[in-house]
């Protein structure tokens, strides 16, 4: 057998050893001088990944201690490979340098690039607030975006992640009037359909001005939530302060105020059940 191939063989008897969490055969390896910097620094991957399973906080401190650095692929896996985290694990990473501001790698960046990339910021992805906030506590812009330009209030709003909302606010996350029109177009697969409920609240109650967001496309949050005919969402604008008498700058329904949009949606009909509830909101 040659040395390079016996050197493939046992690295990836390693990287075994480092998906399944073996903590002494990761040490074994690390102490004999045969693992190869390509192994060590693919174990770190993996290990991170598996990092909210027992005992992989230990693997990742093994790894980082024997050198192995923080490269795109460990930062690609940081949110773990069911979108959950051990905070431990991402401690581990900032004391070995990890950059707090740092974002996912992007296709064109080397793969042992250790520079950041304009990828999506790393907080983006942390769905554990104990998580968000080992980021946030030293340092990560809360209102930093990538390429989609999404906040991570945006992104916590739109995963029905309330408690993650809430600490980017504590920390100076922006309440953006127009996140309105997110919270209200919401859609939740599955049995729980308020999410837009829970998410237009939430901006609400932190003091977002219904009146201070417009949309090309629709005016106000008001004229959506009536083209929806989410009778809870219009009653939690007006109770807001949302003006129920402007008429819409947008595209869609122009120059109709919230009830004329209604009445034009409604066509020339008896009014449902649905509809008439809404009316009632509507009308002083």
């Amino acid at each position: 057998m040659t040395s390079t191939s016996a050197d493939a063989e046992y690295g990836n008897a390693f990287l075994d050893a480092c998906e399944s969490g073996n903590l002494s055969q990761i040490h074994e390896a690390i102490a004999s001088g045969q693992l190869t910097p390509h192994f060590r620094n693919e174990g770190l991957v993996l290990a991170v990944a598996h990092g909210i399973r027992p005992g992989y906080k230990d693997v990742v401190a093994a790894l980082l201690a024997a050198g192995a650095p923080i490269r795109p692929w460990v930062r690609n896996a940081l949110h773990g490979d069911t979108m959950e985290q051990d905070p431990a694990v991402i401690r581990l990473l900032f004391e070995h340098g990890l950059d707090p501001n740092a974002t996912q790698s992007v296709d064109f960046e080397p793969a042992d690039s250790t520079t950041q990339t304009g990828g999506e910021p790393l907080l983006h992805f942390m769905s554990n607030p104990a998580c968000a906030r080992e980021f946030l506590s030293r340092g990560t812009d809360p209102n930093a975006t990538g390429p989609r330009g999404e906040t991570a209030l945006y992104c916590a709003l739109t995963n029905d992640n309330l408690e993650i909302a809430d600490l980017l606010v504590e920390y100076g996350a922006k309440l953006e009037p127009k996140l309105l029109f997110t919270t209200i177009r919401l859609r939740w697969r599955g049995p729980d359909t308020r999410i837009r409920e829970r998410m237009t609240k939430f901006l609400l109650d932190k003091g977002v001005d219904p009146n201070q967001a417009t949309s090309e496309e629709w005016g106000t949050p008001l004229h959506l939530a009536v083209f929806y005919a989410i009778a809870d969402i219009v009653k939690m604008l007006l109770d807001a302060g949302a003006d129920r008498t402007v008429p819409s700058t947008g595209w869609r329904y122009h120059g109709l105020t919230p009830e004329q949009l209604m009445l034009a949606r409604n066509g020339d009909g008896v009014l449902s059940e649905k509809w008439q509830a809404i009316i009632s909101l509507l009308q002083p």
